[in-house]
């Protein structure tokens, strides 16, 4: 008879460190889903960043590695289907 409340204490123990240790790797796991989330917007605003700065460099028709402080200044921004019909455009002209 003792060695059956050694194995129902034993159920209840494993069971309530089962309990516990599955909580923490919820909030583990839901700490990851808020890194992979914070990852993924920084990712985005880094991708939004990169669009516009190529549409900039195609608006001054330069390259990236040689393009100057100034050229930003001088045209304004243009979106990258628009700067590629103004270079079509200049093309075209006698």
């Amino acid at each position: 008879m003792g060695t059956f409340f050694y194995v129902v204490l034993a159920f209840l123990i494993g069971v309530l460190v089962g309990w516990f240790l599955w909580g923490r790797l919820r909030g583990e796991l839901d700490s990851l889903r808020g890194d992979l989330d914070r990852t993924r917007s920084e990712r985005d605003r880094l991708r939004t960043d990169s669009d516009r700065l190529t549409g900039e460099l195609d608006a001054c028709g330069r390259p990236a590695p040689t393009l100057s402080a100034g050229c930003a200044k001088r045209r304004p921004h243009l979106p990258p289907e628009a700067a590629r019909q103004n270079r079509q455009a200049r093309r075209r002209r006698p």
